[in-house]
């Protein structure tokens, strides 16, 4: 009877130890950094018993959860860092420090990717950035982009026009990076839409010009109907002529079949 009656005090002592404040509290993480726009850090602690958030910032929220500190705070609007700890409190002295720090600006923009390329049917697309910014956003004549949450979405409207294209920007601070944004389109932008490009071989003129020196180093200018806009390739002036004149003698259109969109103006 004497051994029952002393299991059952050991049973009690157990108990009420357990169900009394904590002697040791130990938190899994003595610091906690935020960035500029806040956010929730979860925090194990390990105690022999239960424990209390004693003291906080005024910046920062806590919850506890089972053996888990939730510390959120709100984006830093002050412009400088703000630090402080939070302290848990058991049972008489015992105590632990964690303590947190918000910084006041941004510190990296990211992209996920630097290349952003449309059809002529247009859309969106998303791209995911990394940084601790609130996000000013720029973007080019035929786009449009907003940043939330990570992430940055851009829109394209059909483009029934030339093809386009630009940089997207992103800024907070003394931070920015850019992202590349093109988009396809119906008009072929290198003859724009004409189907035909200047000669390459006589630049638009529709002949070609020679220089040759007589017996006596007398100089005379020949000029050739240009074969590759559709001239004869026959010299048609002797420096005499007006090389700029129509006169039968071969001079090509200055033109030639735009090579990106062989002629269809697209």
């Amino acid at each position: 009877m004497k051994k029952l009656l002393n299991c059952i005090s050991v049973v009690a002592l157990l108990v009420l130890t357990a169900c009394g404040g904590a002697t040791v509290i130990t938190p899994m993480s003595e610091a906690v950094d935020f960035t500029i726009e806040g956010g929730e850090n979860r925090v194990d602690v390990k105690a022999d018993g239960s424990w209390k958030v004693k003291e906080c910032p005024e910046w920062v929220k806590t919850e506890i959860q089972d053996s888990v500190l939730v510390i959120t705070t709100e984006r830093n609007e002050t412009g400088a860092v703000r630090t402080g700890s939070i302290v848990l409190a058991g049972k008489g002295d015992a105590q632990a420090l964690i303590k947190v720090t918000q910084a006041a600006k941004c510190t990296h923009i990211t992209p996920g990717i630097d290349n952003v390329e449309f059809d002529k049917e247009g859309g969106t697309q998303t791209v995911n950035i990394d940084t601790d910014g609130a996000l000013q956003v720029e973007a080019p004549e035929g786009f449009t982009a907003s940043y939330a949450s990570g992430v940055l979405t851009i829109n394209a409207a059909a483009n029934d026009g030339q093809a386009r294209s630009g940089e997207i920007r992103l800024a907070d601070g003394d931070q920015s990076a850019t992202i590349a944004v093109s988009q396809k389109g119906n008009v072929c932008p290198k003859c724009n839409g004409s189907g035909t490009v200047k000669c390459s071989k006589c630049g638009g003129k529709g002949y070609t010009h020679k220089v040759v020196y007589g017996e006596y180093g007398e100089r005379y200018d020949e000029y050739y109907g240009c074969k590759k806009c559709g001239g004869y390739g026959a010299k048609y002036s002797d420096g005499l002529l007006d090389p700029y004149t129509e006169n039968g003698y071969g001079k090509g259109s200055g033109k030639q079949t735009c090579p990106d969109c062989g002629g269809s103006g697209k």
